[in-house]
């Protein structure tokens, strides 16, 4: 009589063993729960770290968006410039092993013979010119050590002299000669002490405040409002030359657009509200850069400033410039920035390193063929582009659309994928034309001033001062694109501008200094050209060192590859052992039931 608990011992095994698969199913669920929990809370860190590494870097880190490299690494499988790279120098050369000159240093530069000379006698005393036999010494030669010195800028009195001329007998009246012209009816300052004022405003970015300690200094007392009221002045002599530049602009077939914020001090409120200053670049036949104030971002700006437009239009992807294009019915063609595109990437490459290096590895390919090309004819470039640049282009559009399926849309990531190809054919038409630029970085650098100057003037006082700033901004940018010393440009504009019939023309910057050659910065254009030398030396002599850049994949791959990969091991690992458990589980349950059921047999 055995059965009867046999038969008990089966449904007791039963009844576990369908716990046993009910508690399974609970802990499948469970974990989707958890994994689905998981995957949110990575999703929600990525974002956080990237807004955070976004903020650090805004207020801590490097303006700056370079990778690391070292010094002539190339790109890594790059097959169409490996075969530019010289081979590395064999033994066998006897030439190679002969030893390297040594190089001198660039020394220091002769002092100028324009500059005044003031002789600093140090001579011997009376008693040590005797010699020792008792006859006096005589002079055979000196050495002479130049200094440069600063004396402070001077101010001095210009005192217009008039004589009067009248006949004692007749009596007919005082003859004198026709008052002089001046850039102010009556105003105390001259034309320097007023360029002076400009560039030392926009120029040195020194404020008001700053320029009126200056002048304190000099035992000259001259209040803030009124080397305002000077700057206004000088700005409304100057508008109509400004009007011929940006009409000049108009004129090109390409023009390049940026702006940026600057704080206007607003009387109705306690805090300063946003002024824009936005700048347009003209091309090279109508090389001249023009600044323009408004009061808000809104399309009305650049619908303004750009009225009667036709032609490319280089800017980055704001709305206000994409309403115009829009409302242009053709006339106008946008053109993309890829340093724009490089920048959203360049944010993201913390937490997806080894996607968006292989992004920015593509671009940096875009980049080395304009560096090459950067001077030449346009045919030139847009050989250089649909031979090299296209392909890469091609890859680079196929790798995005590739990833925009895998990445997270609302990460730091996913946002540059969707704002490189929402651009795509705006960025593919620089490879079409010659003309074009890959980015409108000039623009940027144009408003590099206007940023330095926000940081020691720190607001406009009103509207009317941003546009005074603009209309000053666009002389010294006239002067600086040209290679013009600012003040005597300045100085200059603002003696023939207060005479009665100036030719406009002759004022551009371009055409002033071609017939003022002596107020060339000729170091600034030396300077630029050893650069852009020293640039096509590395280019084409620097070899491709293996080492560095094996190791800066490896570390790019321990980064972006290994971590994650372990990460991923470890979390598969733990899921294995929790479905080893489960099955081991299963298989005592299984062993149960055969048990009873060999019992119940």
């Amino acid at each position: 009589m055995t059965w009867r608990p046999a038969r008990r011992n089966s449904a007791r095994v039963l009844e576990q063993h369908a716990a046993l698969l009910q508690r399974f199913h609970d802990l499948e669920h469970q974990l989707d729960e958890t994994c689905a929990t998981t995957e949110e809370l990575q999703r929600s860190y990525a974002c956080l770290k990237e807004e955070y590494l976004a903020l650090k870097r805004l207020l801590f880190g490097p303006r700056r968006e370079r990778l690391p490299e070292a010094a002539g690494q190339g790109h890594l499988f790059d097959t169409a410039t490996a075969a530019s790279i010289p081979p590395e120098p064999t033994a066998s050369d006897p030439s190679d092993l002969a030893p390297a000159k040594h190089r001198k240093g660039h020394g220091r530069r002769p002092l100028g013979d324009h500059l005044p000379r003031r002789d600093v006698l140090h001579d011997v005393p009376q008693d040590q010119r005797t010699c020792h036999c008792g006859r006096a010494r005589t002079k055979i030669g000196e050495d002479v050590t130049e200094q440069l010195d600063y004396i402070p800028g001077k101010l001095e009195v210009l005192r217009h002299v008039y004589p009067k001329y009248a006949c004692s007998c007749c009596k007919d009246g005082v003859t004198t000669a026709p008052t002089a012209s001046a850039p102010f009816a009556g105003g105390l300052a001259a034309p320097g002490l007023l360029a002076h004022v400009v560039v030392s405003k926009f120029i040195e970015h020194m404020p008001l405040y700053r320029q009126q300690d200056e002048l304190a200094r000099a035992s000259i007392l001259i209040s803030r409002s009124t080397l305002c009221g000077w700057l206004e002045q000088c700005a409304q002599l100057f508008q109509p030359l400004v009007g011929l530049m940006h009409m000049e602009v108009l004129e090109s077939e390409v023009i390049q657009a940026d702006e940026t914020p600057v704080p206007v001090l607003d009387r109705s409120r306690d805090s300063t509200r946003k002024g824009y200053i936005w700048t347009t670049l003209g091309d090279r036949a109508h090389p001249y850069t023009t600044f323009h104030y408004t009061d808000s971002r809104s399309r009305d700006g650049p619908a303004a400033f750009l009225k009667g437009y036709t032609g490319f239009l280089q800017t980055d992807a704001y709305s206000s410039y994409e309403s115009v294009v829009n409302g242009s019915a053709g006339k106008i063609l946008a053109v993309g920035c890829w340093a724009h595109v490089r920048r959203e990437f360049f944010d993201a490459r913390h937490n997806q390193p080894r996607e968006v290096h292989h992004v920015l590895g593509l671009i940096a390919q875009l980049y080395d063929v304009e560096d090459e090309v950067r001077g030449r004819s346009e045919q030139e470039r847009l050989a250089a582009r649909q031979e090299r640049s296209l392909p890469v282009l091609k890859r680079l559009g196929e790798y995005l659309r590739e990833q925009k399926g895998l990445a997270l849309p609302k990460s730091q990531f996913g946002k540059a994928i969707n704002y490189a190809l929402n651009q795509c054919e705006t960025l593919l038409l620089y490879a079409s034309d010659g003309r074009l630029e890959i980015d409108n970085n000039s623009s940027e650098r144009t408003l590099r001033p206007c940023a330095i100057g926000r940081r020691n003037w720190m607001f406009f006082g009103s509207d009317r001062g941003g546009e005074t700033a603009a209309i000053l901004m666009s002389i010294l940018a006239g002067a600086k694109r040209h290679g013009i010393e600012p003040f005597a440009y300045i100085r200059q504009l603002l003696i023939a501008l207060s005479s009665a019939g100036v030719d406009l023309r002759s004022l551009l910057p371009d055409v002033w200094i071609a017939a003022h050659p002596e107020h060339l910065l000729q170091y600034r254009r030396d300077e630029a050209e050893a650069a852009a030398r020293a640039r096509e030396a590395a280019a084409r002599g620097a070899p491709c060192q293996v080492e560095r850049l094996i190791t800066a994949v490896w570390s790019s791959l321990v980064i972006g590859v290994v971590q994650p990969v372990l990460r991923l091991l470890a979390l598969l690992a733990l899921l294995r052992l929790l479905a080893l458990r489960l099955a081991l589980l299963r298989l005592l349950a299984l062993l149960a039931l055969l048990r009873a059921a060999f019992l119940a047999s």
